[in-house]
């Protein structure tokens, strides 16, 4: 007696969607099937220009890139050199003034010249009309 099983039972698995046999195989179509030989390599030349073009472009992309690389690291440079020039700056004005400080917690002059106007009055009051 013959076995009633299937002998070959269709699951998911091996079913193939329309997707799945467009990625497999590339159809062709009658515009593919006529096309000459030159027509094929017309086509390819003009992909390879194509392909130049595009090329040129990234290239060109890439210099600008590297340009604007460029400028920037010489805008962080300056920036760099004019904050440590400030830096400097702060710094002896700072130790000027320590000095400064220093000396008159001493009792020490430390500006035998006048300050600058010193030729004019100084008011101590300041009289506000309306």
């Amino acid at each position: 007696m013959k076995s009633e099983t299937l002998a070959f039972i269709r699951t998911m698995r091996d079913i193939r969607t329309d997707l799945d046999v467009r990625r497999t195989r590339k159809v062709k179509i009658t515009n593919s099937l006529s096309k000459t030989k030159e027509e094929i390599e017309s086509l390819e030349s003009i992909e390879d220009k194509h392909l130049a073009q595009t090329l040129n472009k990234e290239r060109q992309r890439f210099a600008r890139q590297d340009a604007a690389v460029e400028r920037s690291q010489k805008k962080l440079l300056d920036a760099r050199v004019k904050l440590a020039a400030m830096v400097n700056k702060n710094r002896r004005v700072a130790e000027l003034r320590h000095e400064l400080q220093r000396a008159r917690y001493e009792g020490k002059d430390p500006n035998p010249v006048g300050p600058e106007g010193s030729n004019r009055k100084m008011f101590k009051e300041i009289e506000v009309r309306y």
